[in-house]
C-alpha cells in the first residue's frame, strides 16, 4: 500500500495477521507535490521492538475525554527514532512499537494484540501512532506541523492559529461561506515546495478528508474582540509567537534550532498579522484587501 505525505512516500507491507483498512488515510494514495523521500514501512505483530537500545527523550499521555486513552513515549538514538504506545482501553491493541531508521529510510511497526491469534484491522496511520509518526517525519524532512485552520481562496492559502477555543474553526467556517476551500480546521503540515511554503492537510483521526494544499500567503494569530483589527508583525518575535502553536517534540538542541530556522524562514517569506476579530464576514473582506 502506498501513502503520500508532503514530500514523503510511505510504502506499507504487512504480515498475514494485519489487515490494513484505510479510513483517515483513504485518499492519500497520490502525491500532491514532488516526493523526495521514500520510507519502506513494515507492520507486524507479536514482537516487541528493541527500543531499550535507545534513550527515552519525551513522553506524554492522552487527556480529556478521548475515546481510546493511551500513554506514549519517544526514544532517540543515532539516526533512529523510536515510538511506544500503551493503550488502556483499545479493543484490539495493548501496545504498539515503531522504529524509524532515518539512514536506511525504513519504518518498522510492531503491534501487541489484546487477543493474540486474531487478525488486527486498522488504518496504516492509526491513532495516535500516526500522529506521532507524522510529527517525527515532518521534523526530519524539513516540514512543520501546527495547530491551525487553513483555507485556500483563489489559490492563496491563509493560516489561522491560536490557543484552543480562540476561533480557528469559526474562522474557517466564515471563509467557507465566502467561497473558500477549507484545507483543514485543526492541523496543518507546512512544507516548502519549489522555494515556496505551502500548507497541506493531513490524515485525521475520525474522518476521511481528501488531500488539499495551497501556497501560504498569510498567517493570522487570532484573538477574539468586539471589533476587527489587523496589525502586521515581523522579525523574531513574530516567528516565536507563531512557533508557540507548533506541534513539536523539541527534546534536543539541534532539533530546536532546526525548527526555529524553519519558522524564521516562514516569517521572512509570509506576512504575519495579529488578528483580533468578531465572527462575521467583515473580517473576510478586510483580509482580502491584504492579499
Amino acid at each position: 500500500m502506498n501513502l503520500f505525505l508532503p514530500g514523503i512516500h510511505l510504502f506499507f507491507t504487512t504480515a498475514a495477521d494485519i489487515d490494513l483498512r484505510p479510513f483517515a488515510s483513504l485518499h492519500y494514495t497520490r502525491p500532491l507535490t514532488d516526493t523526495f523521500t521514500t520510507f519502506n514501512c513494515l507492520i507486524t505483530a507479536d514482537r516487541v521492538l528493541p527500543l531499550h537500545a535507545l534513550t527515552q527523550a519525551f513522553s506524554g499521555e492522552s487527556f480529556g475525554t478521548v475515546e481510546i486513552p493511551y500513554r506514549w513515549r519517544i526514544f532517540r538514538g543515532p539516526g533512529q527514532t523510536g515510538l511506544h504506545i500503551h493503550f488502556f482501553e483499545d479493543q484490539q491493541l495493548s501496545e504498539a512499537f515503531c522504529l524509524i531508521d532515518l539512514e536506511h529510510h525504513t519504518i518498522h511497526i510492531t503491534l501487541i494484540p489484546k487477543h493474540p491469534g486474531r487478525v488486527v484491522t486498522l488504518d496504516p496511520l492509526f491513532h495516535p501512532l500516526g500522529s506521532l509518526l507524522m510529527v517525527a517525519l515532518a521534523q526530519h524532512t524539513g516540514g512543520l506541523l501546527i495547530h491551525a485552520s487553513g483555507v485556500s481562496y483563489q489559490n492563496r492559502g491563509m493560516l489561522f492559529t491560536g490557543v484552543s477555543g480562540i476561533g480557528k474553526s469559526t474562522m474557517a467556517g466564515i471563509w467557507k461561506q465566502a467561497g473558500a476551500q477549507v484545507v483543514n480546521d485543526d492541523r496543518l503540515w507546512l512544507y516548502k515546495a519549489n522555494q515556496t511554503w505551502h500548507l497541506f492537510n493531513t490524515p485525521m483521526t475520525y474522518y476521511a478528508q481528501k488531500p488539499a494544499m495551497a501556497p501560504l500567503k498569510g498567517i493570522f494569530l487570532l484573538q477574539q474582540a468586539p471589533q476587527n483589527n489587523l496589525n502586521k508583525i515581523s522579525g523574531v518575535s513574530a516567528a516565536m509567537r507563531f512557533m508557540a502553536n507548533g506541534i513539536q517534540h523539541l527534546y534536543d538542541k539541534e532539533m530546536t534550532a532546526n525548527q526555529l530556522d524553519q519558522f524564521l524562514d516562514i516569517a521572512g517569506q509570509v506576512p504575519i498579522y495579529d488578528c483580533a476579530f468578531k465572527p462575521d464576514q467583515e473580517i473576510v473582506e478586510q483580509i482580502k484587501q491584504l492579499l
